[in-house]
């Protein structure tokens, strides 16, 4: 398998780990056919409903992802209810923070003349965020039983 076809895979299992937890948590999650920077919708019931737009990324332990390309566009249009998912892997097991847009405009770096990005979260904010925005707490936050 071609190390770019291996990427790809990895990232969709990535992706659907995190999914298949948001289900399993009960929360009502809608997938796009079309990836235009949504990974995921979630609504939750309310009047009115509310709905929260979830991007997933792989990444390996020093929480670097490149080529986020379709939230490049995106950050200053963003509403406070979409969030970047990085499934984190570590010997084959996966760890899971969440950013929310202003966190993706401050560790974010963009490359001249191309239309991507690079998010480099440093070491020790991951561990923080390890414990402090896990996917457990975005969960609740989704739910509506926490605050941000």
């Amino acid at each position: 398998m071609s190390d770019s076809l291996e990427r790809l895979r990895k990232g969709r299992v990535a992706e659907l780990n995190v999914i298949s937890k948001l289900i399993d948590s009960g929360l009502e999650v809608y997938t796009p056919i079309i990836d235009k920077g949504i990974d995921c919708i979630i609504r939750v019931d309310g009047k009115p409903p509310r709905y929260y737009d979830i991007q997933i990324k792989r990444s390996l332990w020093n929480v670097s992802v490149r080529g986020a390309r379709k939230i490049l566009g995106k950050l200053k249009t963003m509403s406070t209810n979409y969030y970047l998912v990085i499934a984190i892997e570590k010997n084959e097991e996966y760890r899971y923070i969440y950013l929310t847009v202003e966190q993706i405009e401050e560790y974010h770096k963009k490359f001249p003349n191309i239309d991507e990005i690079d998010i480099n979260v440093p070491a020790g904010i991951r561990d923080k965020l390890i414990n402090s925005q896990s996917l457990d707490k975005l969960i609740s936050i989704l739910k509506g039983k926490t605050e941000t």
